[in-house]
């Protein structure tokens, strides 16, 4: 462990309200695979891979406790917005997770991506559920008192209800690696009221919507895909 990490490791733990038994597993979940390469470390990897199922897990119940009347699609919705690479690159940034990612080699000068800083988060909160001997009660609980407050503001601001062509990309990406296309169907009215429609789709997942604008049209019926993307786990 690096011996510069002690005290900013305090200041991290701070932050969260959490005090790790096994520091070990804290530097792990910092740690990219650059960086494990060169040290003959672990990665982050399957920390990441279990954080992810967790936060989509704490969100969830999360918002089924404070929206019960929301419908399955609402609710669909806002999941989806707070569980996106962006969103929890935003949370990594208020832990300040930037200064603690140890990499290696090429990258250690470089700019933390979003995507690197969505994944170190979800590290750190598998590192979390296994350091306390895997209490998901616990972490649940833990989640909630960092992100409550924050999540609701979000929902009651209509801010989940953003570019749809984004978020359906984030989790067609996260998913199969692969971005949705989108073609002009039809073009209808005069010159100055034109009306479009687009489809959109990706694999059997597809969609046409109508708009003033190839835009508008473009973000109603990424919409629709990613409805039935969610719709289809139900």
């Amino acid at each position: 462990m690096p011996a510069s990490f002690s005290k900013d490791f305090e200041e991290l733990q701070k932050v969260l309200g959490y005090q790790f038994n096994d520091k070990g597993l804290l530097v792990r979940s910092l740690t990219h695979k650059s960086y494990a390469g060169e040290q003959g470390l672990k990665s982050y990897e399957t920390l990441e891979f279990l954080g992810d199922s967790l936060i989509n897990f704490f969100v969830v119940d999360l918002l089924l406790s404070e929206f019960p009347e929301a419908s399955e699609g609402d609710l669909a919705m806002m999941k989806s917005y707070f569980v996106s690479e962006e969103y929890l690159c935003e949370l990594g940034e208020e832990l300040l997770l930037d200064q603690y990612i140890l990499l290696g080699g090429k990258r250690r000068n470089n700019h933390v991506s979003t995507s690197l800083l969505a994944d170190t988060f979800e590290a750190l909160w598998g590192a979390i559920y296994l350091d306390c001997g895997r209490s998901a009660d616990f972490v649940r609980e833990l989640y909630a008192k960092l992100y409550r407050k924050k999540i609701v503001e979000a929902v009651r601001k209509g801010e989940y209800k953003r570019d749809y062509k984004t978020l359906l990309q984030e989790e067609t990406q996260r998913r199969w690696r692969e971005r949705p296309f989108y073609r002009v169907v039809s073009v209808e009215g005069p010159h100055h009221n034109r009306l479009f429609e687009v489809e959109c789709g990706i694999r059997e997942f597809r969609a046409t919507a109508k708009g003033r604008s190839k835009k508008s049209a473009q973000q109603l019926a990424a919409r629709r895909v990613l409805e039935l993307i969610l719709s289809s786990e139900s």
